[in-house]
C-alpha cells in the first residue's frame, strides 16, 4: 500500500517538478516592433532619392546594425543553451538507451548484442522478434481470452459487425474491447510508473509536433505575404510606359535620326535632334521613376503593417504558450525540445525589418539612378 502511495504522490508531482526544472527564457527578449518602425522607408520622390542615396551609408548602415545586435543577441542565447547539450558520450547512451527501448530491438537482445551478429543471424533474430512482438499484441493483457480472440475473427470474418464496430463511439468501442478482454490483473509499482512515463514522453512529443505546427502556420503567413508582395512590386514594374517601353520608343526614334556632315568629326547622327531625344528619355523616365516610388511606398508601407501583424499574433502565440516551450537540451534525440526551433523562428521575425530596409534601399538607388541621369542630361535653367 505504501508504495503505491508513493508512485501516487511521484505522478501527482511530475508537473511541478518539471516547471521547476525549466530555466529562465531567451525567447521575446527583442523588441522586433520597434525595428519594423526604424527601418528606413521609400522616398516619397526622385529628388529625396537622389540625396538620400548619396548619404546611404549614414541612413542604412545604422539601422543594419541594430539588426545585427538583435541577431547577435539571440544567437549568443541559442548558443549558450546548446552548451547545457549532454556530451558526446551521454548523447551516444541516450541513443542506445532509444534504440534498445523498441521492441523488436529489445526483443533481438539490444544494440550491442545485434553489433556482434553477422548479417544472417541479425535477419533471423529480427523476424523471430518481430513474430514474437506481434504475438504479445495478440495474448497480452487480456487480449489471450477466448472471448477476445473470437471478437477478432468476427471482425475479420463478419462485415456487418466490423462496420457496426467502426460506427461506435469511441466509448462504446472502449466498452465492447473491455468487455471481451475480461478481467485484466492489476498493475504494479514499477509497471504504473512505466506507463506514466511513457504516457508523458507521448505528451512531450505531441506537444513538440503541436508547436511546430504553430510554427509552420506562422511561416506560411509570411510566405503568402512575401508571395503577394512580389507580384505587387513586378506588377508596378511591367505596367505601360515602363522604362524598358520608354527605352524601345527612344530606341526606335534615334534609328531615324539622319546622319549629317559634322566637319573634321566626320559623319554622325544629328547632334540636336540626339541631344532632344536623350532629354526626352531622362524626363520620361523620372517622371516614371516618381510614380513607381509613390506606389512602392505604398507597398511598402502595406508589408510594413502586415508584418505587424504577424509579429504581434507570434508575440500573444509566445504569451499563450510559453509554458508548453521545451527549454531542455537533455533529450535532443527525443526531438522534444522546442525553444530552439522557436528561437529560430524569432530570428527570421528580425529578419523581416532587415527585408524592409533592403528592399528600401533598392528602391533608392534605382530612382537616385534615374534622378541623377536626369540633372546629366538636362542641367538647372533648361
Amino acid at each position: 500500500m505504501k508504495r503505491h502511495l508513493q508512485a501516487l504522490i511521484l505522478t501527482l508531482c511530475m508537473p511541478t517538478l518539471s516547471l521547476m526544472g525549466q530555466q529562465p527564457t531567451i525567447l521575446g527578449k527583442t523588441n522586433i516592433h520597434a525595428l519594423l518602425e526604424a527601418a528606413p522607408g521609400v522616398p516619397r520622390s526622385t529628388a529625396e532619392a537622389a540625396d538620400r542615396w548619396k548619404q546611404s551609408d549614414a541612413i542604412y548602415q545604422p539601422f543594419q546594425q541594430k539588426v545585427e545586435a538583435a541577431h547577435k543577441q539571440l544567437q549568443e542565447s541559442m548558443a549558450a543553451r546548446a552548451h547545457q547539450a549532454p556530451d558526446a558520450a551521454t548523447m551516444e547512451k541516450q541513443a542506445k538507451a532509444m534504440s534498445n527501448a523498441n521492441p523488436i530491438v529489445s526483443g533481438m537482445g539490444g544494440v550491442d548484442k545485434i553489433q556482434q551478429m553477422t548479417p544472417e543471424q541479425r535477419e533471423a533474430a529480427a523476424r523471430q522478434s518481430a513474430a514474437n512482438y506481434q504475438q504479445s499484441l495478440v495474448t497480452g493483457n487480456g487480449r489471450n481470452s477466448p472471448a477476445m480472440q473470437a471478437m477478432m475473427q468476427k471482425m475479420m470474418t463478419d462485415p456487418a459487425y466490423r462496420a457496426r464496430f467502426m460506427q461506435m463511439s469511441e466509448a462504446e468501442k472502449e466498452a465492447e474491447l473491455r468487455k471481451n478482454m475480461g478481467p485484466v490483473a492489476p498493475q504494479s509499482v514499477e509497471d504504473h510508473q512505466k506507463g506514466q512515463q511513457e504516457l508523458k514522453a507521448a505528451d512531450e512529443i505531441r506537444n513538440s509536433q503541436a508547436i511546430q505546427q504553430d510554427l509552420q502556420k506562422m511561416t506560411q503567413r509570411i510566405q503568402s505575404i512575401e508571395t503577394e508582395f512580389a507580384k505587387k512590386d513586378q506588377a508596378i514594374s511591367d505596367a505601360p510606359g515602363n522604362h524598358a517601353q520608354i527605352g524601345r520608343d527612344i530606341g526606335a526614334k534615334i534609328a531615324k535620326v539622319p546622319v549629317v556632315e559634322l566637319g573634321e568629326y566626320g559623319h554622325d547622327k544629328d547632334p540636336a535632334q540626339m541631344q532632344a531625344l536623350y532629354r526626352e528619355q531622362a524626363t520620361r523616365d523620372r517622371e516614371r521613376a516618381a510614380a513607381e516610388l509613390t506606389q512602392r511606398a505604398a507597398l511598402y508601407e502595406q508589408k510594413k503593417s502586415q508584418y505587424k501583424e504577424v509579429v504581434s499574433a507570434y508575440q500573444e502565440w509566445l504569451k499563450q504558450n510559453q509554458a508548453r516551450i521545451n527549454p531542455s537540451m537533455n533529450d535532443l534525440l527525443k526531438g522534444t525540445n522546442t525553444e530552439l526551433a522557436v528561437a529560430g523562428f524569432e530570428q527570421g521575425l528580425i529578419g523581416l525589418a532587415e527585408d524592409l530596409a533592403k528592399y528600401s534601399k533598392h528602391a533608392t538607388q534605382d530612382a537616385a539612378g534615374y534622378e541623377q541621369n536626369y540633372q546629366e542630361k538636362i542641367p538647372a535653367g533648361h
